[in-house]
């Protein structure tokens, strides 16, 4: 059950990107789920059950989208019109569960350390010191 799982959000994470070559080439499987299941892990116990369980449910493609294919297993054009399908639908437990499994992948995957390196985030966060509203404030408070 957790490779089906594993297997399937990281081809969601795959998906919402496109199958860019970075996430392909540099986030392996293995490191995105470590990170994943340690963000799942600090949720309330409600949240680390539910989430599962929407991925197990957007794992399974029905018709008209595919013949009831396994997500991962999907080419590219198929996932993108399932989770689409689940983004926009007029449900709002439906599109507010594929949100909140969205935030957390990609929260994930934004956490490893290849991922920050990619995004420049110590480069930004160096030049966010230097503004002059974060040393007032950072005097007014001493």
């Amino acid at each position: 059950m957790e490779q089906f799982i594993k297997k399937n959000s990281y081809a969601i994470l795959t998906t919402l990107f496109g199958d860019d070559s970075f996430w392909t080439e540099n986030v392996s499987a293995d490191d995105f789920w470590k990170e994943f299941k340690e963000t799942l892990l600090s949720l309330p116990k409600i949240y680390r059950l539910s989430i599962p369980l929407g991925i197990l449910l957007l794992s399974l493609v029905p018709p008209p989208y595919s013949f009831f294919s396994i997500l991962y297993r999907s080419p590219l054009s198929v996932r993108k019109k399932w989770l689409d399908s689940w983004a926009y639908s007029k449900w709002t437990s439906r599109s507010s569960m594929f949100l909140g499994i969205r935030i957390l992948i990609l929260g994930s995957a934004f956490q490893l350390p290849q991922t920050m390196a990619n995004t420049n985030y110590k480069a930004i966060l160096e030049a966010r010191k230097e503004h002059i509203c974060l040393r007032v404030n950072q005097v007014e408070h001493e």
